[in-house]
């Protein structure tokens, strides 16, 4: 994948066998991607980024605005969220094992009392998986039949700049960690996603078309998985 630099922004570029430009900018720190088809020249490429410029610093900002107020530091009185929903965290020191429960509207995290601000978030990120773990395989199952499609596997992890991917060759799918902070329509967004890629690998009209067929609020349930609304 080819780097260039237009006005001061880096940007990933990507060319393919398509009829139009695509541009994206993902988090969490305002990634800029855009997908060109294969004879387009350069300098049709720094005019669409030239006249979407504004757009671009605009989106940018909202994304890294969002990543920076979600870094946490583990301790009590901080925000987390669960499904979309906010929760109080409070840090208890733990006589036994180390776990998380959700009581009310507090996430409580039973640690040891010299526990690090990595440990917490790990106890943390054990239980989002379980969460997870819970909800993918019935998603899968559901929507595999609904698609006419079968993936292989699944597995979960933190990822920086993807909600999903999806081996076209293997079938597995990999979901981000992060999805269980998400509303519940996020994650059934993100499963439809991956699994019509097994039926068109491009984010080309063809999988517009099978995205509106199975999931026709797709685009809005997109534009409040990345912060747009």
């Amino acid at each position: 994948m080819k780097q260039i630099v237009i006005h001061n922004i880096r940007i990933e570029l990507e060319k393919k066998r398509i009829k139009n430009m695509y541009l994206r900018i993902l988090p969490p720190d305002g990634r800029v991607h855009i997908s060109a088809p294969l004879r387009m020249s350069d300098d049709e490429i720094h005019g669409f980024v030239t006249s979407k410029l504004d757009w671009i610093i605009m989106q940018q900002s909202k994304i890294r605005s969002r990543h920076t107020n979600q870094v946490l530091q583990y301790v009590t009185g901080e925000e987390v969220t669960i499904w979309g929903r906010s929760y109080t965290l409070r840090i208890v020191e733990a006589f036994g094992r180390n776990k998380v429960e959700v009581i009310g509207d507090e996430v409580i995290i039973f640690s040891k009392a010299d526990s690090t601000k990595e440990q917490r978030e790990k106890l943390l990120g054990q239980w989002y998986k379980k969460a997870l773990e819970a909800e993918i395989p019935y998603l899968l199952a559901r929507w595999e039949r609904n698609i006419g499609v079968s993936s292989s596997s699944y597995r979960i992890q933190n990822m920086k700049t993807r909600w999903g991917t999806c081996n076209i060759r293997t079938k597995g799918i990999c979901f981000n960690l992060q999805l269980a902070t998400k509303p519940p329509k996020c994650l059934e967004y993100v499963v439809v996603h991956e699994l019509v890629h097994l039926l068109e690998r491009s984010h080309n009209s063809i999988f517009k078309g099978y995205m509106d067929r199975f999931l026709p609020e797709w685009r809005s349930i997109k534009k409040e998985l990345n912060g747009m609304e």
